[in-house]
């Protein structure tokens, strides 16, 4: 799966950025780590067999999301095998 993100620069250039991982959270936390460091996302898209999806840019606020799906993915788990 490709993560596609543009961005703006605090001088005013525009950057378009391309990222490859098979796993969801590996993008989220690319972008996660670009917002912490003071970039600012103009557009993000995930694109994998012909289909895109966009992203919401207001998710992203710099915080880790990755302990928190896998601790969603556990209580899914959980529920679903009780």
């Amino acid at each position: 799966m490709w993560l596609f993100f543009s961005s703006v620069s605090t001088t005013g250039e525009i950057s378009t950025h391309g990222f490859c991982s098979p796993e969801l959270e590996d993008h989220l936390e690319a972008l996660n780590h670009f917002v912490a460091s003071g970039g600012s996302l103009l557009s993000a898209f995930l694109a994998e067999k012909g289909q895109r999806l966009d992203l919401p840019l207001e998710a992203f606020d710099g915080r880790p999301v990755r302990e928190y799906i896998r601790e969603l993915q556990e209580q899914y788990r959980h529920a679903l095998s009780s």
